[in-house]
């Protein structure tokens, strides 16, 4: 069975290629990106050079290369390309299976405005947050950002008013949420066959990304991230993003998809990957054991020479 993965030049899913390897389910594997220049060929079989899902022949390409590939499974890893897919009601591509969330869970994750409306809607406690030129903050400072987008791309922090009101019309402001040393990534996994899983990590980031943390027991977030899941309506994995401040824990993002943490939580048992792929192949899922709290985990590095 031959399988697919986007975004091959990125952390994810370059990340879940070393998953996939390890795993060894899987006869080939091809990775796709927008551009050559990353080491993707050392842990896919072949890769290419995708157009980005915003152009208007990416649908078209997509379903070209995995009809003449004979691809079974597509993994996708960008939210742009999850947002595209979602919106075209696509699940399947030439007799592909693509690995995403179901329409709802996507819509209310994707749009970080929707997102934290939707939820405070329900009754989860969510920053204070609006659009700019349509909302003020109550104080300063509040962080600005697209209302689409992923990781930490466009996001600045605002200090006071005269800045807010040099930013876009109808980017996303949400109270700054402290402290910063407080900051936790919690991977969640649902399906009708696994029952609903969660992982607590709290973490240092490094560069935007995840340098080293380690696993917690925090009753008081795990409630939360479970009314959270209760509204989701989720079918897979998302990753929820939060900081535990004075008011309680305080959510600023989920992410409709795997995430850049994918290889430590395999490592330490929380194998989504596994999961999420062996649920829609109709394969059997081990029982899971949760790795015990106080386990550590850092981003180390590897290098890579490719000869001509």
């Amino acid at each position: 069975m031959k399988v697919l993965v986007s975004g091959v030049a990125g952390d994810i899913g370059f990340g879940i290629a070393r998953v996939l390897r390890d795993w060894g389910y899987f006869s080939g594997l091809y990775g796709i990106d927008i551009h050559s220049d990353h080491p993707g060929c050392f842990v896919f079989d072949e890769c290419a050079v995708a157009p980005r899902a915003t152009e208007a022949h990416y649908i078209s390409w997509l379903s070209d290369y995995i009809r003449k590939n004979k691809i079974e499974v597509f993994i996708p890893t960008s939210e742009a390309e999850i947002g595209v897919l979602a919106a075209a009601k696509i699940h399947e591509i030439c007799g592909a299976i693509v690995i995403r969330n179901n329409d709802f869970t996507i819509d209310k994750s994707l749009d970080k405005y929707e997102c934290l409306s939707y939820l405070a809607s329900r009754g989860i406690p969510v920053p204070e947050h609006g659009l700019v030129g349509n909302d003020l903050p109550s104080g300063y400072p509040v962080i600005v950002k697209p209302r689409s987008g992923q990781g930490s791309k466009g996001v600045v922090l605002i200090y006071t008013a005269e800045e807010l009101a040099s930013c876009p019309t109808g980017l996303v402001w949400q109270s700054y949420l402290l402290p910063d040393d407080e900051e936790y990534t919690c991977p969640v996994y649902s399906s009708s066959k696994t029952g609903p899983y969660v992982l607590l990590m709290k973490r240092k980031l490094v560069g935007g990304l995840t340098g080293s943390g380690a696993v917690v027991e925090c009753p008081e977030i795990d409630k939360y991230v479970r009314k959270i899941l209760e509204c989701m309506r989720l079918d897979g994995g998302i990753n929820i993003q939060l900081r535990l401040t004075e008011m309680g824990p305080l959510l600023f993002e989920i992410n409709p998809r795997l995430s850049s943490t994918v290889v430590f939580r395999n490592k330490m048992g929380f194998t989504d990957v596994r999961w999420w792929l062996a649920d829609k192949l109709g394969l059997e899922n081990p029982p899971y054991s949760a790795p015990k709290a106080g386990t550590r985990f850092y981003r180390g590095s590897h290098e890579y020479i490719h000869t001509p």
